[in-house]
């Protein structure tokens, strides 16, 4: 099985390198995509030894279709997704990877849910995650624990067949709907809930249109 994990990164110098290395421990196929940073992002990936790709500002969809697109043009099998402000736990890794070596039982995307810790999480957050799950989880007919998770593996043959067209946090989104209304089966595994103090990039406000857009168009 080759898999490749991708980091959506942006102005994440501080952060990025103690991933880095940590996540060597387990494997050197891995893809930071630095979207338009304006710090040493993108020069601290090369200096990690790990695949690197640098673009203009897209938003964290753009970053994420960029690596989808590199991991289908290089032959993987799975792509595990991450964030790289150190908000997901690197050693969280292999429960994906037990699941993805399920020997043709593996669901086509395993998402990682922090519900099992949901009282660490700030209270705006937790709830606003809880309704979009709901919403989510009804439209395509699967329980869906942790919709706005981006820790999650996601199977190559899942790639081929979504075509994705936003650009922001509702990619992530995009990809649960579409997949679930094609069939694709689902599950959440469970993850720690880790929150260092790094401040969120989400605009309240355009996010959640752009979640309201998204719910109206694949209705």
């Amino acid at each position: 099985m080759k898999y490749l994990i991708i980091i959506p990164a942006y102005n994440e110098e501080a952060c990025l390198p103690g991933l880095l290395k940590n996540l060597a421990t387990l494997t050197r196929e891995i893809l930071v995509v630095d979207d338009g940073s304006e710090d040493s992002t993108h020069a601290r990936s090369l200096a990690a030894g790990v695949h690197a790709i640098r673009q203009p500002h897209t938003g964290k969809g753009g970053a994420l279709r960029a690596g989808f697109k590199f991991a289908l043009d290089n032959g993987y099998d799975w792509v595990i997704t991450m964030d790289s402000d150190g908000q997901h736990a690197w050693s969280d890794v292999p429960r994906f990877l037990n699941m993805m070596s399920l020997n043709g039982k593996s669901p086509d995307i395993i998402v990682g849910s922090r519900m099992g810790q949901a009282a660490m999480m700030p209270f705006l957050r937790r709830n606003t995650n809880r309704f979009m799950s709901g919403v989510i989880s009804r439209l395509i007919g699967s329980r869906i624990e942790d919709s706005q998770c981006g820790f999650r593996a996601i199977s190559a043959s899942v790639l081929r067949e979504v075509c994705l067209e936003t650009s922001h946090y509702d990619t992530e989104s995009e990809l649960l709907i579409k997949s679930g209304k094609a069939g694709r089966s689902i599950a959440s595994i469970p993850i720690k809930t880790i929150y260092n103090g790094a401040p969120s990039n989400i605009n309240k406000l355009t996010d959640t249109l752009r979640f309201f857009r998204l719910l109206i168009k694949t209705l």
